[in-house]
């Protein structure tokens, strides 16, 4: 069990980095398989169901830019009333999820996740 806990650390350090971005509300760190990593999430939000759904979702897209011969996104957007809902490849294994306010500007939080997300793909 000691050798989870390294791993578990990095996942908390990478999810306490994301909250502190101040446009950020809630955040995750999902596996491509779907599977939670480390979240920060209300209370009552199925967390195994949301990290298959982001899977899901982020699949879903890869595959309908396959078959219209595009190349692979980046970024999956989700516009709801008043939050984004991003979801981003970090890595050959992990995905995170972010929700914003959409009074955010969606470029900056963008660019200060990239880091975030190849050092997960490096240390993941």
């Amino acid at each position: 069990m000691s050798e989870n806990r390294p791993l578990k650390d990095k996942i908390q350090k990478f999810i306490d980095e994301m909250m502190a971005l101040e446009a950020i509300t809630s955040c995750a760190i999902v596996s491509r398989t779907g599977h939670i990593m480390g979240r920060h999430m209300d209370e009552g939000v199925s967390a195994a169901s949301f990290a298959a759904m982001i899977a899901t979702m982020f699949a879903s897209s890869e595959g309908a830019s396959s078959i219209l011969h595009l190349s692979s996104p980046s970024w999956v957007v989700a516009e709801m009333a008043d939050k984004f809902l991003m979801v981003r490849g970090a890595g050959k294994n992990a995905l995170i999820a972010v929700i914003i306010n959409n009074q955010s500007d969606v470029h900056s939080v963008k660019s200060s996740l990239a880091g975030i997300c190849e050092r997960i793909g490096e240390e993941l």
